[in-house]
């Protein structure tokens, strides 16, 4: 590969790379066909995937990006097929049709399928702008970064601020004669768009808080505040632990009421469970979700089930619909659940 060309003429060089861009497009047709069913029967939930983008990116080693565009793309296209024959032809592809995913309708579909043909990505902003003019707010973003530690930013506070080794080489030479590894910190910069109230709550949080936070506590800082607040309050974790200090009884792991899950007994098993989905897919995956946790009964109430901790574990939402589909049939709903079984997701 990259070496295997050199005694091939330029004229079929050219011609294979038309001919391979081709193949390509098709192949691409043939994906997003694919990751569609994949959707519609809800494959990736028997691999112990709970969406389709832990799917991509997990399964398929996607990236992220790639993985949204697919997916956006190929719902797009399964609801206008006229958007077939455009990307076999290149004139369109897929990144410019799942820009406009989010803003076509049956009404416009036409139009915008017209207004985006042989247009770059620069155009289709452009395009999308003018169809949504809320759609120029800036979607959220996090993005990982690596810092210097504070430690080390305060030695070279303290060394005034003489640096003579590079980052590569992780020390530094301090103007004193000494030198100290560098320590690396695992950050993220996180970058979102707030409406005016909220900016006016988080004003009157951090006056409400001054005496508990430092002197022009940053945003971080703030967050990092409101997080450990809800957390102590409503991690199920938590609450196990200040029950089990207030009282020295042993708590009782059943209700009298099948249907009825005490709350402590939902904390047990949240906390036994790691706050994660418990389902399991046939090759050993564990699917892990933090969202959308409920309570399942293993065996269903209406099976004779109690809610006692071993009858009870975590599922996320979707495989609590797949197992309640396998035990009972599609379109009943999950056997033994009811709004009281839903469990609160950490804040993470």
């Amino acid at each position: 590969m990259f070496n295997g060309l050199a005694s091939i003429s330029d004229r079929q060089v050219l011609a294979n790379a038309d001919r391979i861009v081709i193949e390509d497009r098709k192949l691409t047709l043939r994906m997003l066909d694919h990751l569609h069913a994949i959707e519609q029967r809800r494959l990736f939930l028997q691999l112990g995937y709970s969406s389709m983008f832990d799917y991509c990116t997990g399964h398929q080693r996607m990236s992220e990006t790639d993985a949204l565009r697919k997916i956006r793309t190929a719902r797009c296209v399964a609801r206008f097929r006229q958007l077939i024959p455009l990307l076999e032809s290149g004139e369109v592809n897929p990144t410019t049709v799942s820009m406009v995913a989010k803003h076509i309708n049956t009404e416009d579909a036409d139009a915008v399928i017209e207004a985006i043909r042989n247009k770059s990505t620069r155009e289709v902003e452009r395009l999308i702008a003018a169809l949504n003019p809320l759609s120029v707010v800036p979607a959220d973003r996090v993005r990982p970064i690596v810092v210097p530690g504070q430690n080390w930013v305060k030695s070279i506070a303290s060394a005034g601020g003489k640096e003579s080794a590079s980052v590569e080489e992780s020390t530094v030479s301090m103007s004193a004669g000494q030198s100290q590894e560098l320590q690396l910190e695992r950050r993220a910069r996180v970058e979102f768009t707030a409406h005016e109230e909220l900016m006016e709550k988080l004003d009157r949080i951090r006056s409400i808080a001054s005496h508990r936070l430092p002197a022009g506590a940053t945003f971080e800082q703030l967050i990092d505040f409101m997080a450990e607040y809800v957390l102590q309050r409503e991690d199920p974790v938590a609450r196990k632990q200040r029950r089990e200090e207030r009282s020295t009884e042993p708590a009782v792991s059943q209700s009298e009421n099948p249907r009825q899950i005490p709350a402590h007994v939902r904390d047990q098993v949240f906390a036994r469970d790691g706050g994660k989905c418990t389902f399991m897919s046939p090759g050993g995956r564990r699917c892990g979700s933090r969202h959308m946790l409920q309570l399942d009964h293993v065996v269903p109430v209406a099976r004779g089930g109690k809610s006692t901790i071993e009858n009870l574990r975590l599922l996320c939402a979707y495989h609590n619909r797949l197992e309640a589909e396998r035990l009972m049939g599609r379109g009943k709903p999950p056997a033994g659940r009811h709004p009281a079984a839903l469990v609160q997701p950490p804040i993470t």
